[in-house]
């Protein structure tokens, strides 16, 4: 019977594993400090949707679409959390919602390989952290512009 190889780098984002850490891990990691120290959590708004559209076994089809559009208004138009959250409360009040998020049709994995990924975020000082996160979000939504085209 052959050995099976550890996997290395994680099969959705492409992102190199540690021998501590896969992407998933890191993930969680990353939602720990976020939810309890508010210095990380000012990126929350960019974490969670570069990771999933990154992950997009987690999302339909149609809540990749919505994720990147979420992502872009953040990153480019300068939506604030707090002004998402009224948007999104407004938008189901007048037009509720017609898909979800991770129901329906699966998300495909992109063909593209990603410029960076959750890996690369540092994680011992709030700082660099922020930094690092806008940085990989806008990879994110960078790749996906010049590969949607």
């Amino acid at each position: 019977m052959a050995e099976q190889t550890p996997t290395t780098h994680c099969p959705e984002c492409g992102g190199q594993f540690t021998a501590e850490e896969t992407c998933t891990e890191r993930y969680h990691a990353c939602m720990a400090l976020e939810l309890t120290d508010p210095d990380y959590g000012a990126v929350h708004h960019f974490t969670v949707p570069a990771y999933m559209l990154q992950h997009p076994s987690r999302l339909s089809a149609e809540g990749w679409q919505a994720m990147a559009q979420i992502l872009h208004e953040f990153l480019v138009d300068g939506v604030s959390p707090a002004r998402m959250r009224q948007l999104i409360q407004q938008q189901q009040k007048t037009r509720p919602k017609s898909f979800s998020m991770v129901k329906g049709m699966p998300a495909t994995q992109p063909s593209w390989t990603w410029t960076t990924t959750i890996m690369a975020v540092r994680l011992e000082d709030p700082a660099l952290y922020c930094a690092d996160v806008r940085a990989w979000a806008e990879a994110v939504h960078d790749d996906i512009q010049q590969n949607s085209q």
